[in-house]
């Protein structure tokens, strides 16, 4: 037993001797190396782990994927819900408090959407469906610009809702207001939200580019739109098909 113990010592006390002959060769001080190795295992936890390992697997483990992939652009899409909720708060006490600017906008929906009301539901819904579509993609994407597109057209889509929710209380009521909102807000929501936050996150990592830290915007752009493609499209779809059949049920027992 002790010869072992004496065995396991020598070992050690060699391996150490070969860590210090490397940090010798290579001219490299101890607290460096240290900080270097810290660096790579922090780029890699990032870049790495949180992103690649649920993408590779998502056709084994769809949920990991997922959940995964979610708690890596939580803050992001944090962020983007709290301007647009923040955004909505404004526009609603716009309207309240400049009535003719409120009516002027409510003029201008009513002609907007009277055409897209007289469609079939299966109409409307795919309109509602391409749109919302349309506007998350081109979230993700415009976020190379630095991430400042898509904070901006997330406050001002906030902006209007707080608008639209002011001049429908007013006729209808609050309780009118929360029952055709949360049915498919609940998904519709949280997926654009996402898409945003991916925007924020590449624009995010444009900018460390610019200022020389280490990135991976290629491999982070197409692993963005893979998780479009797979999750926030088909949710959204989901959602459009609430708005359209489920939630005017809803609102007929008001």
């Amino acid at each position: 037993m002790e010869r072992k113990e004496e065995d396991y010592n020598l070992e050690d006390i060699g391996a150490q001797a070969e860590i210090s002959e490397e940090k010798i060769q290579t001219g490299i001080p101890e607290g460096e190396m240290k900080n270097r190795e810290h660096a790579a295992e922090e780029k890699d936890f990032l870049l790495g782990s949180n992103v690649a390992e649920p993408l590779r697997n998502h056709r084994k483990d769809p949920k990991k994927e997922f959940t995964r992939y979610v708690r890596f652009i939580w803050p992001y899409a944090v962020i983007m819900a709290f301007v647009f909720f923040g955004a909505l708060v404004i526009g609603y006490i716009s309207a309240a408090s400049f009535p003719s600017m409120a009516d002027a906008l409510r003029e201008s929906f009513s002609s907007r959407f009277e055409s897209i009301m007289k469609m079939s539901p299966l109409f409307i819904m795919l309109t509602i469906f391409l749109n919302n579509a349309f506007v998350s993609l081109l979230f993700l994407i415009l976020g190379l610009a630095l991430g400042v597109l898509p904070l901006m057209f997330i406050a001002f889509n906030g902006y209007l809702v707080g608008v639209i929710a002011y001049l429908a209380a007013q006729e209808k009521g609050l309780l009118f207001i929360l029952l055709a909102l949360l049915p498919h807000g609940i998904l519709e929501l949280p997926m654009v939200f996402l898409a945003a936050g991916i925007g924020l996150r590449l624009g995010h990592q444009v900018f460390s580019a610019l200022i020389g830290k280490p990135t991976q915007i290629k491999r982070e752009f197409k692993e963005g739109l893979v998780f479009y493609f797979h999750w926030i499209l088909p949710l959204l779809l989901v959602a459009a098909l609430i708005e359209t059949f489920i939630t005017p049920l809803i609102l007929s027992f008001v």
